[in-house]
């Protein structure tokens, strides 16, 4: 029989260094794409990007024994970015502890059910902030859906027993759903069920957030790539990427190349994809090296190569490796370098990554090294006892249960938006 320390150091394990980075990397496809990670220096979780916005120096042609040039001297700005901070709890009865110390069986599952709980709720709720536009965005409606099952544009990031709001996106503070519950989610059909009565009012670009993060004055979530990469500042309360405002005049260096449609989704053509590559090096003085979409825009992706496939007439086959999605280091999402969502698809001789809750009809490029993840004190959530000293890692509730609470600062930083580029309106069938 194990000991409850046993249980303890085994539960500890899995929240574990190592083993949350591990998780990490085969469950966020953003995360694995960025180059560096940051830990900001400074108190208060502040981070300050010095900007380069005017180049110094001067070069003219001359007279013999001319004047020389005046000089122009170099000018700076700052962005300034502080940490978004989230917590978190994790319930375990006191039957699955006790269970777990008598039968080495229960105790593997009880580790299995934790991890696999982790993956599912914070990981992909992380995923979903470091996607989204600073609103942390779960799922948007591409129409009006007045009824308890609504459909969304996109693969839905939520799960049952979830407690979401629908947002007004008019406002990003009138909530069309308050605190209503995930009671099913239709993966195939993109449908979210949730409980209470069937919301009036809606429209298209209303969104599902988890309940109470996203009001007039407050966003508690990252910036996201959908909002970092645009011509336009991130939706309020959210505000100003990095304390820049891209309206200003002069500050359009902050913004990034948008290949829109009005609205009207069009068939992804080879054209558009050189128009991306171009507006980045045009705009950003850089280079693209990553793609990315969702599933469905790789298929239309796939159907542009059409023309450089051929058909043996000889023995029928079946297709292999060299059709399809395919695979990159042995997995789709998860290869031997982690989950970045490589595919055996490219561009231009860069990769196309693929996140299966990306939004809907979007591509995007972007140089990767000018995007980073910042951190606080701890690079992935962690439980505050291994944080905090003489902090217990179970905490006592009013229940038959203990709790563990974790806790995480991070924030999505660029320091050349224009780095990357992004094409909206794309048609997905």
């Amino acid at each position: 029989m194990a000991s409850t320390t046993d249980v303890i150091e085994a539960m500890k394990y899995t929240y574990g260094v190592d083993q949350v980075l591990y998780l990490v990397n085969q469950e966020i496809v953003t995360w694995n794409l960025f180059q560096k990670i940051k830990k900001p220096v400074g108190g208060r979780g502040q981070f300050i990007m010095p900007i380069m916005v005017k180049n110094p120096g001067a070069w003219t042609g001359l007279a013999e024994g001319g004047t020389l040039p005046s000089n122009l001297n170099p000018d700076t700005t700052e962005a300034s970015f502080s940490l978004e901070e989230f917590a978190g709890l994790y319930n375990m009865s006191w039957k699955l502890l006790q269970d777990a110390r008598n039968s080495k069986f229960a105790f593997q599952t009880a580790l299995k059910m934790m991890e696999a709980g982790f993956r599912r709720r914070v990981l992909k709720l992380i995923n979903a902030d470091l996607l989204s536009d600073g609103l942390g965005k779960l799922a948007i409606m591409p129409a009006a859906d007045n009824q308890t099952t609504i459909t969304v544009g996109e693969l839905p990031s939520v799960d049952v027993g979830m407690v979401v709001d629908l947002m007004d996106a008019s406002d990003n503070n009138a909530k069309l759903a308050d605190s209503a519950t995930v009671t099913a989610v239709d993966v195939p059909n993109r449908t979210i069920t949730i409980s209470g009565s069937a919301p009036s009012g809606t429209a298209a670009g209303d969104y599902f957030v988890i309940q109470d993060t996203v009001s007039s004055s407050t966003s508690y979530h990252t910036n996201g790539l959908l909002g970092i990469i645009d011509n336009d500042d991130p939706p309020a309360p959210k505000g100003d990427f990095g304390g820049i405002d891209r309206g200003t005049a002069g500050n359009e260096f902050w913004e990034s190349a948008v290949l829109s449609n009005s609205g009207t989704n069009r068939a992804l053509t080879e054209d558009l994809i050189m128009q991306l590559e171009d507006s980045v090096r045009e705009k950003g003085g850089a280079s693209l090296n990553a793609y990315i979409s969702n599933l469905a825009v790789v298929r239309r992706y796939h159907e542009l190569l059409r023309e450089d496939t051929y058909f043996a007439m000889s023995s029928p086959k079946s297709l292999d490796g060299g059709a399809g999605v395919g695979r990159s280091g042995g997995s789709q999402q998860k290869g031997k370098e982690g989950g970045d969502g490589k595919t055996i698809y490219r561009f231009s001789g860069q990769p196309w990554h693929v996140d299966p809750y990306f939004a809907a009809n979007t591509i995007i490029g972007m140089d990767k090294s000018h995007f980073f993840l910042g951190h606080g004190e701890n690079a992935v959530p962690r439980p505050v006892s291994e944080i905090f000293d003489g902090t217990p890692f179970f905490r006592q509730t009013t229940a038959t249960t203990f709790e563990v609470a974790w806790y995480w600062q991070g924030e999505l930083l660029s320091d050349n938006p224009a780095a990357g580029a992004k094409i909206e309106d794309v048609a997905e069938s």
